[in-house]
């Protein structure tokens, strides 16, 4: 009874104890809070902990889902959760139990909406009792931009809604700033649910918009910056219609388009709608819209399409292209017509448009216009264009033609692409003329061959004959031969008597006529006397005449005149000859002062020297100072103009010496006043200079004020005096100049020169080489010592040398190194023997000579060998030296 009653106790104690233990055991979630906000696409970990006094009692532990399902376990050997399981994803939700603290873990990889709910953490513990523990997870949403691109692109003038589409739980608010401030509904804006509307968009509206949300609720804020850039339509500008283009050139058409952004371009041809970017001959940029047409054809001529576009829209336009073909001459034909027929040259040229025609004769200034010509009314041009063909027709009608007509003419056909050129000919015959003939005496004498030729100018070519004095004899004269039968033909006529000094007739035929000139052959003889010869000046030194030559016909010109002239009392034989060319200054110089003399004069032609006449008997006159200095002048003006400021160059004729010659020029220059047109000198400004340069004529005047009116007075001198003044005015130049330097004296021959240079080498060598002697022992001086110095001697020679250091013969370089020896050379040339002495003097008293002594007599023998002959102590040596050849031991 007891022992039932003690097992009672033992099971009440122990259940009573268990039941206090179940009432301590419990679960716990982490994080705490029974309701948990989470947002979605968040990853979550939730932690059911057991709070049990031993964790190994505690089994079954799992995690239920709302709808109390358990929930997929994934044993992790290695944390983190974000790690895969053998290469597998993990599950959007499992669970974990985390052997360290005995709990089981619930993951989130991505919370999602739906996953909203009560989730319920259950377990065992002492197999006994059960544990439960749950939390809510509640979902929210966070501030999501699900179309709100950060660039958007209204058009210019449409409305445009801004785009913002905003996505939270709790729903959102929304509102839209616009550089910093809030955006209200208006006539320009309007607040959508998911956009700002723009209306009419302008330029303006260009800028950054901030697309703000809030949730008031969970205090999000977030905000989107949306550039906003106003596209504009492309709009075609300046392409002209239609374009000209040149065939065969290669050429660009641009297309130009506004828009924003800038729009890109490219080119179609209307009739075929070929994209010309990758057709041939053609090249398109799309950057530019420049179009590029390489090597022109005529086909190419039509209507073309630019093509702009944009991300706002597509702009198109057309342009009609025009083939411009250069004209081409097609034909221009050589014409030929009789003198006084009409005519037509006619010109037919191709082109795109149709060409114009030009005509122009290539020895005329300038071309002719179209219709009659104002100076020739014979002459008319006129055009045919047709433009079914392209083809113009120029034609260009002379009437009542003239020779001058003849001649090359230039057909030149010009459109707006260029100008084409070709040549032809139009001849006119005419009959035979001598026009280009002057009609002169052809002069023969002293039976000297002459040729008459005659020129005849026709079309077709004449054919020449020949008759003189009305016959035929030329065929039969031997004196008399034609040479060539047309259009030139040239008689050589022997005049062996009077006879052939006649008239010759030419006469010319072709088909159109015939035609004659005379040539008249006259027999030439020496000119006559001169008519009047006078004296017109004369010095002591000089005559001048004034002559009058005879006269003569204009076929056999005089060609000069001749002055003999002597001292009185001489025969003509012995005087001097003066010839002058005809209509030149007759002056004959270097006579003598105080002299009487003879002139005559002759005249001669190309037959000879006329006769002599017209005899003048005049004495020169006593010496005296010089003719007065002719001033050379360039403008002929009041005065000259110096072209610098500060000098002015004179110059004169060099004038007569009278007798003595020129020793100096005296310039004397004085400033001038001008008033009222007049020249009045300041004395006080003369200045004199003298040039004895006396061959000069010209000379310097510098240091002169600019522009400053100038008198200056140059007189020649001779020692018999001063002559009358040579004047000239002059006027310097305004402003600065830079100085030019003239020399004044003759300037130094190209021989002198040279010889200078010359010399002053040959100083420079000669100091060089004298500076290598005693330098470094170098050099042609040093060598020619060196060779004089060795000569070959005999023994006692030798010892002597040995003995007091000396060598012979002693050349004149060697004399200092005689002196350092102690040694004085004495020449000895009382004897009537080159002989030199040499002394040598003691350290003590240089004055005081040894006893020993030598002389020294160079002995010269015939041919190359030389002896020297030394005496030394009465001892008398001679040394022979001879020269054998380059191998000679010597």
């Amino acid at each position: 009874m007891a022992v039932h009653r003690f097992t009672a106790f033992a099971v009440i104690f122990l259940l009573s104890f268990a039941k206090v233990l179940a009432n301590e055991a419990t679960l716990e979630i982490l994080p705490n809070g029974d309701v948990q906000t989470k947002p979605i696409g968040s990853s979550n970990i939730f932690t059911c902990k057991p709070i049990v006094e031993n964790v190994k009692l505690v089994t079954d532990m799992q995690w239920l889902d709302p709808q109390g399902r358990p929930i997929e376990s994934l044993k992790l050997v290695v944390l983190p959760i974000e790690s895969n399981i053998q290469g597998q994803t993990k599950p959007a939700m499992y669970t974990e139990y985390h052997h360290d603290s005995s709990s089981l873990l619930l993951f989130f990889n991505s919370l999602q909406e739906e996953q909203a709910g009560k989730y319920t953490c259950k377990g065992t513990y002492a197999n006994t009792y059960s544990l439960n523990k749950t939390v809510m997870i509640e979902t929210i949403v966070q501030i999501t931009f699900d179309d709100a691109p950060t660039n958007q692109y209204p058009i210019l003038g449409d409305d445009f809604s801004v785009n913002c589409k905003v996505r939270a739980r709790p729903s959102p608010s929304v509102d839209w700033l616009y550089n910093g401030e809030l955006i209200r509904t208006n006539e320009h804006y309007v607040i959508e649910t998911h956009a700002l509307k723009i209306k009419n968009v302008q330029e303006s509206d260009d800028g950054i918009y901030q697309c703000r949300a809030t949730v008031v609720a969970t205090g999000e804020l977030k905000e989107r910056p949306i550039r906003v850039e106003v596209h504009t339509r492309p709009e075609i500008e300046g392409l002209v219609s239609p374009k000209d283009i040149i065939e065969g050139e290669t050429v660009s058409i641009p297309c130009r388009a506004k828009g924003k952004p800038p729009p890109k371009y490219s080119w179609v041809k209307s009739i075929t709608q070929q994209n010309l970017s990758d057709a041939d001959r053609f090249g398109v940029d799309a950057d530019t819209g420049i179009l590029t047409i390489t090597n022109v054809n005529r086909e190419d001529a039509g209507e073309y399409r630019c093509i702009a576009s944009n991300a706002a829209g597509v702009a198109r336009t057309d342009i009609q292209i025009d083939v411009i073909v250069k004209p081409k001459i097609m034909e221009f034909i050589n014409k030929t017509v009789v003198q006084g027929k009409d005519v037509n040259l006619e010109c037919k040229a191709y082109g795109r448009p149709v060409p114009k025609i030009i005509f122009k004769k290539h020895t005329a200034d300038a071309a002719y216009k179209e219709g009659d010509q104002l100076k020739d009314d014979r002459i008319i041009v006129t055009n045919d264009p047709d433009p079914n063909t392209s083809v113009t027709t120029g034609i260009l009608t002379i009437r009542n033609s003239t020779r001058w007509n003849d001649g090359l003419y230039e057909c030149m056909a010009q459109n707006s692409g260029g100008v084409s050129f070709k040549n032809g000919h139009l001849a006119v015959e005419f009959p035979p003329s001598f026009s280009a003939m002057p009609n002169r005496t052809i002069w023969s004498w002293e039976r000297r061959p002459v040729n008459l030729t005659c020129i005849a100018e026709s079309i077709p070519n004449a054919t020449i004959t020949w008759t003189v004095g009305g016959n035929d004899r030329i065929e039969t004269d031997p004196n008399v031969r034609k040479y060539g039968d047309g259009p030139t033909s040239t008689l050589n006529v022997i005049p062996l008597d009077m006879r052939y000094y006649t008239n010759y007739k030419c006469i010319a035929r072709n088909t159109h006529g015939t035609t004659e000139h005379i040539i008249e052959l006259q027999e030439a003889q020496r000119p006559g006397g001169i008519i009047q010869a006078k004296v017109a000046e004369f010095t002591a030194t000089t005559i001048k005449f004034d002559l009058v030559p005879p006269p003569t016909h204009p076929d056999l010109p005089l060609r000069t005149i001749s002055c003999q002239y002597k001292r009185d009392g001489q025969i003509w034989t012995a005087a001097r000859n003066k010839t002058w060319s005809l209509n030149s200054v007759y002056v004959i110089e270097n006579l003598e002062p105080q002299t009487v003399y003879d002139f005559r004069f002759a005249v001669s032609n190309d037959v000879g020297l006329g006769n002599w006449g017209e005899y003048i008997h005049e004495t020169t006159p006593g010496k005296t100072f010089p003719n007065e200095p002719k001033m050379i002048v360039k403008s002929g003006q009041d005065y000259e103009i110096s072209p610098f400021n500060n000098q002015y160059e004179l110059a004169w004729i060099t004038p007569a010496n009278n007798g003595e010659p020129i020793d100096l020029y005296q310039i004397r220059y004085c400033q001038l006043k001008r008033v009222s047109g007049d020249f009045k000198t300041l004395e006080n400004t003369c200045l004199t200079e003298e040039s004895r340069t006396h061959e000069r004529s010209r000379y310097f005047l510098k240091h002169l004020y600019s522009d400053t009116f100038y008198v200056a007075e140059v007189r020649a001198h001779n020692i018999m005096g001063y002559s009358k003044p040579g004047v000239i005015r002059f006027k310097t130049a305004r402003g600065l100049d830079t100085t030019v330097v003239h020399h004044q004296a003759p300037l130094i021959s190209s021989a002198a020169i040279i010889g200078i240079v010359i010399a002053i080498l040959l100083i420079i060598i000669v100091i060089i080489d004298v500076v290598c002697c005693c330098a470094n022992k170098t050099g042609i001086i040093f060598y020619v010592c060196e060779r004089s110095r060795r000569k070959p001697m005999d023994e006692e020679d030798a010892k002597l040398g040995s003995l007091y250091g000396w060598q012979f013969p002693l050349p004149y370089c060697d004399q200092k190194m005689a002196n350092v020896a102690g040694v004085t050379a004495i020449q000895d040339s009382g004897s009537g023997k080159n002989t030199i002495r040499l002394v040598k003097h003691t350290a003590i008293d240089e004055k005081e000579p040894l006893k020993e002594e030598k002389k020294i007599t160079p002995i010269i023998d015939s041919g190359l060998r030389r002896e020297t002959s030394v005496t030394f102590n009465g001892k008398r040596s001679i040394s022979k030296t001879g020269f054998v050849g380059k191998d000679s031991a010597v």
